[in-house]
């Protein structure tokens, strides 16, 4: 039997991942309140303070134990990634299969696809998202979400619509429509039966480079949810205000990158080690699913549904044969 390593390590990471985000504040030594600190031991001794036995990673620059903090913050950020993906995906199978039966909407797909491939995607968000209906409005994250769907809708539809013009070339598929076969039955017992597996892979693989994108709207300075609050300043003086961030998710430690690099690297290399290892485990499942589909067509491995029709006939054996002993 082919090993397939990439499985292997996509459902361990993600496995890992899961663990987190629902047991992380369970966990010894995870402070789930995220308690800031002025000063530690010592009115000299100022946030932030370096990896050591008390903090393993450090703290930021407000105090708060950074372990905890991306702990904590793993929830946050894997729904967030999946919203987006599953938004996505919900409205781009239809979409692609409606490209795949209409000339006119696969060319305004393939248009929308040239648009926005010819400049990265995190500069029309920078510009989109400055906008002040945007920086102020109370339903922020709303939008943010909303503006990442739009922008991913169009390459996740057009795989969708290559997997259904795949089908069309089959004789089945001709035999299908002869007999009058509906739009509900032809996504039913043809479209999502073969492409099925492919969309799974694509759907774990998305979910990998929209963390990629958060990454890169932290380095921006972008926040997903942010408020408006006043500085303190001298009375008289002039009123100050600063945008900051209220969702603790990982690329918010990416924000201050390049003073954090220099004086307290351990802030941002947690911050880009959580987002690395989470994106490669991402994109290791979908790869590593793709790959067992096709080990499985080759012969070279065992369909999961065999396996579990397998273990659940084992089963039903036993209670038969116990009941046979009764």
């Amino acid at each position: 039997m082919t090993r397939n390593w990439s499985l292997a390590f996509g459902l361990t990471g993600v496995g890992l991942l899961v663990f987190l985000a629902i047991f992380g504040p369970f966990l010894p030594g995870i402070d789930e309140d995220l308690a800031t600190r002025s000063y530690y031991k010592s009115f000299f001794n100022l946030p932030p303070l370096e990896p050591s036995a008390d903090f393993w990673l450090g703290t930021d620059r407000q105090g708060r134990d950074l372990l905890s903090a991306l702990v904590m913050g793993t929830r946050t950020t894997l729904l967030m990634a999946g919203a987006v993906s599953v938004l996505v995906f919900l409205l781009a199978i239809p979409l692609g299969i409606w490209s795949a039966h209409s000339s006119s909407v696969k060319w305004m797909l393939q248009g929308w696809n040239n648009f926005f491939s010819r400049i990265p995607l995190i500069f029309f968000i920078i510009f989109l998202v400055t906008i002040p209906f945007f920086v102020f409005s109370a339903h922020r994250p709303f939008w943010m979400l909303a503006l990442l769907v739009v922008l991913e809708l169009g390459k996740i539809a057009e795989v969708v619509q290559k997997g259904v013009e795949r089908v069309h070339t089959q004789t089945y598929y001709e035999a299908a429509i002869i007999s009058g076969t509906g739009m509900a039955g032809l996504f039913k017992w043809h479209y999502l039966p073969i492409n099925l597996q492919q969309w799974i892979s694509t759907f774990f693989t998305h979910i990998g480079t929209v963390l990629f994108l958060f990454g890169q709207l932290g380095i921006f300075n972008i926040f997903i949810a942010q408020k408006l609050v006043q500085l303190p300043g001298a009375p008289g003086g002039p009123t100050m205000y600063a945008i900051t961030n209220t969702a603790n998710i990982w690329p918010i430690y990416l924000s201050n990158i390049l003073a954090d690099i220099k004086t307290a690297p351990w802030i941002p290399l947690s911050a880009a080690a959580m987002i690395i290892f989470s994106m490669i485990s991402f994109l290791a499942l979908g790869e590593g699913i793709q790959k067992q589909s096709m080990l499985v067509r080759d012969g070279l491995a065992k369909s999961p549904g065999l396996i579990v029709n397998k273990i659940r006939d084992r089963i039903h054996g036993r209670k038969e044969s116990r009941n046979l002993n009764i």
